[in-house]
């Protein structure tokens, strides 16, 4: 995480999925794996909350901020010390007092790591529920097309 010398914010280093993954324990990863669809995304909403929550705690305007210390941790990965201890259940307390208890440095980095993973693994059920849905509104749309067609005839 690092501060912008335009005081605009707070930035944090965006990981790709398999990045996400080096910060979590197998086990928990596959319990949030095994969750239902629902539960998940209430997670990620859950985790969206706890970012904004840590976000809040950083105040960009602070003037006892020093730029050039920040300029050393500008795109650098969290360390691998805030990684999660293994949690599988109670997902949203479990990750939120983890994320507490990591430096306020890295603390906006471990919930968004979080919530990029949960993010990650709910995406295909996403993914499925909108083909559903789209399917669903082409079928209704021929369906009334051929309707219109037979009451004009």
């Amino acid at each position: 995480m690092w501060f912008e010398r335009d005081r605009r914010g707070v930035h944090s280093m965006g990981l790709d999925a398999r990045g996400q993954r080096r910060y979590f324990a197998a086990e928990t990863i596959a319990a949030l794996e095994e969750l239902p669809p629902a539960d998940l995304i209430a997670l990620h909403e859950a985790l969206a909350e706890l970012e904004a929550d840590v976000l809040v705690e950083y105040d960009p305007d602070d003037t006892a901020i020093d730029h050039d210390e920040e300029d050393e941790f500008r795109m650098v990965e969290p360390p691998a010390d805030i990684a999660f201890p293994p949690v599988t259940s109670d997902f949203a307390d479990g990750f939120a007092a983890h994320v507490a208890s990591v430096p306020p440095r890295w603390r906006i980095d471990a919930a968004a790591v979080a919530f990029e993973l949960v993010g990650t693994l709910a995406y295909p059920h996403h993914v499925r529920a909108r083909k559903r849905l789209s399917a669903t509104w082409r079928l209704t749309a021929r369906r009334r097309r051929r309707s219109r067609r037979v009451r004009r005839g």
